[in-house]
């Protein structure tokens, strides 16, 4: 059971294992053993993904399709959030993806997990003047399966956001926020962050620095004492995944970040 109003700290799968150079998306080739790593860190829970390309390996595709939920059971962490990456390299308005997200939907249940990420880039880039063209399939997705919740990421403008719910109406849609890639936006990060306020249901932290890059925690663009302490002026009741650098060495880097993110959460 999650402690009155204590935000839970989770971290993305593949940042607590090696992966190939530039490779900061990847998915681990032993799976099951960053949950011993994630629990004796300190981590609450692993924010699970499906890739760009569909990889048949990943246990949410398998006969025996609950593997995330046992693993997790067994190692003392939650289950929280599922992020669909695959949807960056295939359109949300092309009826054969929503074929496949009934499919990841239905296999997540399983899993006891509840909230689904989708990353609203590449192939179904929303902006600002095009978020319309989504709006029937963010309903039909809703309504197929009520027990689960959507959230949202994007580059979009808070008010834009606002538009999306007042149009389908529904509180199990949410935005996610993540402060590496709002960053870079020529945009304010802390006006933002403090617009969408209630609409916020998850958030992603990282660091980028002026050249976009990911980089540790505190080493980029995005001041964190100001990010954290407008989280506290909002009440946000929401969780944390770190998508993080792994640097030279992912399990330092990921004792670093964490540590880094608790001090300003005390």
């Amino acid at each position: 059971m999650q402690e009155k109003n204590k935000i839970l700290i989770g971290i993305v799968q593949g940042r607590l294992s090696n992966s190939p150079k530039n490779r900061l998306q990847f998915f681990p080739k032993n799976y099951e053993k960053e949950f011993k790593i994630a629990k004796k860190i300190g981590f609450d829970f692993i924010e699970f993904f499906t890739e760009r390309r569909l990889n048949k390996k990943n246990p949410i595709w398998k006969n025996k399709n609950n593997i995330y939920y046992e693993l997790s059971k067994k190692n003392n962490l939650k289950l929280h959030t599922f992020c669909d990456d695959h949807i960056i390299s295939n359109s949300l308005l092309n009826d054969n993806y929503i074929k496949y997200l009934k499919k990841l939907i239905t296999n997540i249940q399983k899993n006891k997990i509840k909230n689904l990420i989708l990353p609203m880039y590449g192939k179904s880039l929303m902006t600002d003047s095009n978020y319309m063209n989504f709006i029937k399939k963010f309903k039909k997705i809703l309504n197929y399966n009520r027990n689960i919740n959507i959230y949202l990421e994007g580059n979009i403008q808070p008010n834009t956001f606002k538009e999306i719910k007042n149009k389908i109406n529904s509180k199990r849609l949410k935005f996610l926020f993540d402060s590496g890639n709002r960053s870079v936006l020529k945009r304010d990060l802390y006006e933002d962050l403090l617009s969408f306020k209630n609409e916020l249901g998850h958030i992603h932290i990282k660091d980028k620095n002026k050249y976009k890059v990911n980089v540790m925690l505190g080493k980029g663009t995005v001041d964190f004492k100001k990010f954290f302490l407008i989280l506290s002026k909002i009440n946000y009741k929401g969780n944390l995944t770190l998508e993080t650098s792994r640097g030279d060495n992912f399990l330092k880097s990921a004792k670093l970040n964490l540590k880094f993110v608790k001090k300003y959460l005390i």
